[in-house]
């Protein structure tokens, strides 16, 4: 019984450890952004003139819902900012 309870606080340890990475809807994309939803969609697609390789992937979450990781996101905004001093 007592190595049980050890592997089950091992277990507990583990999970409270792992970060989970916060999922931004297209919405809140727009709002950090300051980007519209059009030209998000252009930045993704290899076939657009607005194609963008380092814009962040969305995550299909499920059947016609999308998400994009917030750390993802952030580094592609912070990446434009060290940009201008270039």
């Amino acid at each position: 019984m007592e190595q049980l309870n050890t592997g089950t606080q091992q277990n507990v340890s583990a999970h409270s450890a792992l970060q989970i990475p916060r999922m931004l809807p297209l919405k809140q994309v727009v709002h950090y952004t300051g980007l519209s939803s059009t030209t998000i969609y252009d930045m993704l697609d290899k076939r657009s003139n607005r194609y963008d390789p380092t814009f962040p992937i969305q995550v299909k979450l499920s059947k016609g819902r999308v998400a994009w990781v917030e750390s993802e996101v952030a580094q592609w905004i912070e990446g434009k900012i060290a940009a201008r001093f270039h």
